[in-house]
């Protein structure tokens, strides 16, 4: 049956009073199930507008980073996208002097497949996905953790993430992608997050306290906002830009026919639907009459045919030998 991604986008700046100083970013294609988060590096210029750029891209037309010339050619069109956005003239001097380094950004995309690519897995869907950074994706079955990409532990977190340039520094070859091709299946929750709900919930998942995030499926936006800010008051979560986006894999049932609609009279008897199996079945008694028909003549002609092959046989018997009939098999 064909698919498509249920949407929950969820997100709250560092500085919930400054809406503006955002850095994250997502977008999401549900009918095509492509989505994608990136984090913005904060300490770099004009991060959030390039963590906007490259999600909009990856779900427009990334390529896989594996075919080198395609990714080098779209990386160099996200870039000049993003040049032509700044105003250099406008920048105060100290803004100027970051400019040649640009922006820097994560970047985290999954793509869901057909049916009919996830081979060998009946009612399986394909799993797709490229990352580069720490922002990161869970797959969640019936609430129990199926995997988590690229990251599998907190501690990993504690190291400076390799990031997407805004420039060309001349360190893309330093790039490196991570790839995850696997199956999911219709129902599977698929969690997409930023660096610090992602360390928060592999520190949950390490402890054995489990995030719920079927629970976040169904929280309003503010409630959600409310339980982030919480947490950060807390010391669970650390300060920062929070983007939570929640994919459901979900089957679209097939409309069904509907029935042909009938002609009513305006009082019509209780025997009606009887009426019209009668008059359906003298409509199949003179097909199954005349299949039985042509099934008898198919027969006689079979018949007719080897008499005479074996009326043929006899002669050319007779003309070779002279003699009598040969003797009938016991």
């Amino acid at each position: 049956m064909p698919a498509r991604l249920d949407v929950r986008v969820f997100s709250l700046s560092k500085d919930p009073d400054q809406p503006s100083g955002y850095q994250d970013a997502s977008a999401v294609d549900a009918r095509r199930r492509i989505a994608a988060i990136a984090d913005g590096v904060s300490s770099s210029l004009f991060s959030g507008r390039w963590a906007s750029i490259l999600t909009e891209a990856a779900v427009g037309d990334a390529p896989d980073p594996a075919e080198e010339g395609l990714f080098a050619a779209w990386l160099a069109t996200q870039r000049k996208l993003w040049a032509e956005g700044v105003d250099a003239a406008s920048l105060p001097w100290f803004q100027r002097a970051k400019l040649p380094l640009g922006a820097f950004s994560t970047l985290l995309w999954v793509r869901v497949l057909d049916a009919e690519a996830a081979a060998g897995s009946f009612g399986a869907y394909r799993l797709l996905a490229h990352a580069i950074g720490d922002s990161c994706l869970f797959q969640v079955r019936r609430g129990e953790l199926v995997r988590s990409f690229p990251l599998r532990t907190s501690a990993e977190l504690d190291a400076d993430p390799i990031v997407l340039g805004s420039v060309d520094l001349k360190r893309d070859q330093l790039l490196q992608f991570a790839r995850l091709d696997e199956v999911c299946y219709p129902e599977d929750l698929l969690v997409l997050c930023t660096d610090a709900l992602a360390q928060w919930a592999l520190r949950g998942y390490e402890s054995g306290s489990r995030p719920d995030w079927e629970r976040a499926w169904d929280m309003p936006q503010e409630a959600w906002r409310a339980e982030i800010a919480a947490l950060r008051q807390e010391r669970h979560l650390q300060d920062d830009d929070t983007t939570l986006v929640l994919l459901r894999v979900a089957e679209e049932l097939l409309e069904a026919i509907p029935a042909p609609e009938q002609p009513t009279a305006a009082a019509e008897p209780a025997s009606a639907p009887l009426d019209w199996i009668r008059s359906a079945a003298k409509g199949i008694q003179p097909v199954a009459a005349r299949v039985a028909d042509e099934m008898d003549q198919t027969s006689g002609r079979v018949l007719r045919g080897l008499k005479s092959l074996k009326d043929r046989a006899l002669k050319k018997y007779r003309d070779k030998f002279g003699k009598k009939d040969p003797p009938e098999p016991q």
